[in-house]
């Protein structure tokens, strides 16, 4: 607890804001713990222990800083991803999304080709357009959208 003002102090320098300090510190304080009894802290005999303590809590500093600058990135990221524009003002409900990943694992069972031609359709094209991008006859097209919308029916029952 002596080095404190130290580990603040570097937190201060390298622009944790005050709202998160508590936290990193007890982070850093708790891995020190941790570090010391699983035999981490091995200073050199040469450096007196009250700097060489310093200097390992410094190390530990700055390394919890880093994994706090890394979460903290990842989570403004997200953040920016979900606030995206074209993405829906707000995210579906925890049903909804069970929902859709259920529906997802369905249509995985369907073999490729009614796949995709359920793909396109759910897209808006035509019959016409799809078989035209998958390079078939419409005739195929409408047959396997008519059995994958079948063979999806009987596997979601």
């Amino acid at each position: 607890m002596r080095h404190s003002r130290m580990i603040h102090a570097v937190l201060r320098q390298f622009g944790v804001p005050a709202r998160d300090q508590p936290d990193v510190i007890q982070e850093i304080f708790l891995s020190a713990w941790r570090s010391v009894e699983g035999g981490g802290f091995r200073p050199r005999p040469e450096v007196p222990p009250k700097k060489a303590l310093q200097s390992w809590l410094f190390a530990v500093t700055w390394h919890h800083i880093f994994h706090y600058r890394e979460r903290l990135y990842r989570w403004y990221r997200e953040l920016a991803a979900f606030a995206a524009p074209g993405i829906a003002r707000h995210a579906p409900s925890p049903f909804g999304q069970v929902e859709a990943r259920m529906a997802l694992r369905c249509l995985e069972r369907l073999k490729p080709e009614l796949r995709a031609v359920l793909a396109g359709t759910a897209v808006g094209n035509t019959a016409e357009e799809i078989a035209a991008e998958l390079g078939a006859h419409p005739g195929t097209t409408n047959k396997r959208l008519h059995r994958g919308r079948k063979q999806l029916r009987k596997i979601l029952r």
